[in-house]
């Protein structure tokens, strides 16, 4: 099956931010995001993942 935003698991973060899940299991998370104008994320570190 594709996966696309419009059937994903969707979340909501940060202020009004929306995230979707287009994979998510043990070995790779893929994760679409919107951020509206003059919003920013708060800085983390993962310990045993990479970002991008």
């Amino acid at each position: 099956m594709k996966m696309s935003k419009h059937i994903a698991e969707h979340f909501i973060w940060g202020d009004n931010c929306d995230g979707w899940h287009l994979v998510k299991n043990q070995d790779l998370s893929v994760i679409h995001e919107r951020m509206p104008a003059q919003t920013s994320e708060v800085k983390h570190y993962h310990q045993q993942s990479r970002q991008l």
